[in-house]
This record gives C-alpha cells, sequence and structure tokens, in this order.
C-alpha cells in the first residue's frame, strides 16, 4: 500500500496564481514511498526513492536573490558605522580667561535596504549621545543627544519622479535641562517626541539631490510626561483649573498635539576630491489645520548640513551645523518695554554648531 500525504498532492498541483509581486524558483524534494510486502509471517519493507520538483512562490519574504523568472535584482543590505568624537581643551593662568574642558560623543548611523519589485524600502536611524566635563567646578552637561528612525518606501519605476512615503520618529535619550540649571527637566525620553507621517512624490534632480513633497502629512508630538504637559510644552493644550458652581478641577495637560499640513524635504551630498564630503538636509513643515487661524503659515525649519575631512579610513574631521525653529517649543526671554523689564515665551531660532576629529568603526553586510 503506498502512503502518500494528502499535502504533498497538493503541493504538486501547477496551477499557481502569482501576484504582480511574487517570486518563483523550481525546488526539488523527495517523496519516499514504502511498500509493505507479506510473506507468510515475514514482514519485508520495499522502499522507493523518488524525486520530484515543486514551484515555491513567495510574495513577502522572498529568499532567493536573482532567478530566471525574475528580471530584477532582488537585494537587501545593511551598512553603517559608530564613532567617538573628541574635543579637548587644557587652560592654566591664561589672562585672556576661559575654562578647562572636556567633550565627547558617540554617534551611531546605520542603513538597511530592501529592494522589491514594485517598491524600495530603506530604513534608517540616527543615535548620538555627548556630554562635556568642567574641570573647574566639575560638573557634566549634555552637550548631544539624539534618537530618529525613518522608514522610506519608493515606488521602483525607474525614473526620476516617483512615489513615497515616509515615516519618521525623533525624540531622546536623557533628561534636558536649561543649566546651570540641572534639577528641574525641560525635557524627557518621549518628551517630546515626534511622530511624522507622510506620502508624496520625490523628484532626483541629480544623483546628489532630491526633493520630496507632500501635501498630506501629519505630525504628531507627544509630551509623555505630565508634568510638561501640566506646562503646554511642545504645544500640547496645558492644564487648567475648571471652575463650576464654586467648585474647582484640576483638568490635565493633554499628552499628544496632532497637526495635518505640507511637508517639503530636501537632501545633498556630494563628494569632492575623495577625501571631502558635504551633505545638507532641509525639512520644512506648515501645519495649515491649525485652529488658530493667525498661525496657519508659522513654518518649522529643520535644517542640519555638515562637512566631512578624511583622513583615512578610520579618522574624519567633522563640522556640523543645526537649526531649528519650531513655533510650538517656546523659550524664557525677557525684554525691556518702555524701560520695564518684561518677561515672556517665545519661540526663537536653535543654534547648534561642533567640530572633531571622529573615530570611525564602518560595518555592512551584503
Amino acid at each position: 500500500m503506498y502512503i502518500i500525504p494528502i499535502m504533498m498532492l497538493f503541493s504538486l498541483n501547477p496551477s499557481i496564481i502569482k501576484g504582480q509581486d511574487t517570486i518563483s524558483a523550481n525546488r526539488d524534494y523527495i517523496i519516499r514511498t514504502d511498500t509493505v510486502i507479506i510473506i507468510d509471517t515475514t514482514y519485508i519493507i520495499d522502499t522507493i526513492i523518488s524525486t520530484y520538483t515543486n514551484i515555491v512562490t513567495d510574495t513577502i519574504y522572498p529568499e532567493l536573490e536573482d532567478t530566471e523568472s525574475s528580471d530584477f535584482l532582488l537585494y537587501s543590505k545593511f551598512n553603517g558605522d559608530i564613532g567617538v568624537t573628541l574635543n579637548q581643551l587644557a587652560i592654566t593662568h591664561w589672562a585672556a580667561g576661559g575654562e578647562s574642558n572636556g567633550s565627547g560623543k558617540i554617534t551611531s548611523n546605520f542603513t538597511y535596504q530592501y529592494n522589491r519589485k514594485l517598491f524600495n524600502y530603506v530604513v534608517n536611524g540616527i543615535f548620538a549621545y555627548g556630554m562635556s566635563n568642567y574641570t573647574k567646578d566639575r560638573r557634566y552637561e549634555k552637550s548631544e543627544d539624539r534618537c530618529e528612525l525613518s522608514m522610506t518606501m519608493t515606488n521602483n519605476n525607474n525614473n526620476n519622479l516617483s512615489f513615497t512615503s515616509i515615516a519618521s520618529l525623533k525624540t531622546q535619550f536623557t533628561n534636558g535641562y536649561s543649566y546651570p540649571n540641572d534639577s528641574v527637566p525641560i525635557s524627557r525620553f518621549f518628551a517630546p517626541a515626534y511622530l511624522t507621517l507622510s506620502a508624496g512624490y520625490n523628484y532626483n534632480v541629480k544623483d546628489f539631490l532630491s526633493v520630496y513633497i507632500s501635501p498630506v502629512a501629519g505630525k504628531m508630538t507627544f509630551v509623555t510626561d505630565q508634568r510638561l504637559a501640566d506646562l503646554g510644552s511642545y504645544g500640547v493644550e496645558a492644564g487648567y483649573w475648571n471652575v463650576y458652581d464654586g467648585d474647582s478641577t484640576w483638568v490635565k495637560g493633554k499628552n499628544l498635539l496632532s497637526e495635518l499640513g505640507i511637508n517639503i524635504l530636501i537632501k545633498y551630498k556630494q563628494e569632492f576630491r575623495n577625501n571631502i564630503s558635504v551633505f545638507s538636509t532641509l525639512n520644512l513643515y506648515n501645519n495649515y489645520m491649525d485652529p488658530n487661524k493667525s498661525n496657519r503659515w508659522n513654518i518649522d525649519v529643520d535644517w542640519e548640513t555638515g562637512i566631512k575631512f578624511t583622513i583615512n579610513k578610520q579618522i574624519s574631521a567633522i563640522i556640523n551645523i543645526h537649526l531649528i525653529y519650531d513655533d510650538n517649543i517656546k523659550f524664557t526671554i525677557t525684554e525691556v518695554v518702555d524701560g520695564v523689564e518684561v518677561t515672556k515665551q517665545s519661540p526663537i531660532l536653535q543654534f547648534k554648531e561642533s567640530l572633531g576629529i571622529s573615530f570611525l568603526y564602518k560595518f555592512a553586510t551584503y
């Protein structure tokens, strides 16, 4: 008697419907058939091994990089680097003044690319953390804190103009302070955190320049620290006392601010003379659904530019400039109005510049 599993019969069915994004390949497998023959009281087992060909179809996670049945290259790549940047200043009896200090930061960048027939997927990560040490009063201050993830999905049409959707998340690792006050935090992990979801078109002007425009971009600001939420930090609705019939009730501040607007992202990256590379990323966002109509033309700006001078494969000198303007991020400023000092909360341009020597370790898998 031949014993053949029912599932094996279905696998031999050549009628397989292929989706538009399907990878097919011929896979060989073996069926072992045992025949039992009874002669008097002796059992004889006769084994027959046959080879068959089965069609393997995978529309989600194909295992083959290139097959005869596909006319495109399927691949995945993972690469990145880990760097340490150091700065140091020593002063002793310096007439011009100053204070000895040292600073350092650890950075990590990675990119994962996954190419499919219809779409390309790219996941990027930027992580950085830095501290500064001031010798005179033995204090430490945070100088860098970044935790950013983004995923880009682009239509694979081999044209300069392509449909693209982007999801990005930005936050920080540890508490932030307005130094020299290091007892009351002005920011924490996920307070704030920015989640942006957008869909639009990306145009590659050249290999080194791209322009992305999304007319429908959602931006969500999370403030999970309730104290900061009650203060109305980073644009969320502040807490307030609700007075009704002589009784007062405290209403907590909101932990989420939702916005809908237009997003423009311009990226530039180019190398010169094999040892100098320049990159610049300009991100513009406008919330045209702001309940306050007077704020609908305020544009959030996030502009980062860097120049890297490569000394060798492991050592580079990097100068970085980062500008941020967000109408929802307010600082305490003091102005003199008619001879009177007035303190108020107002958005201002944020500026950060860094220059240092970096020791890089690069890695890649293909």
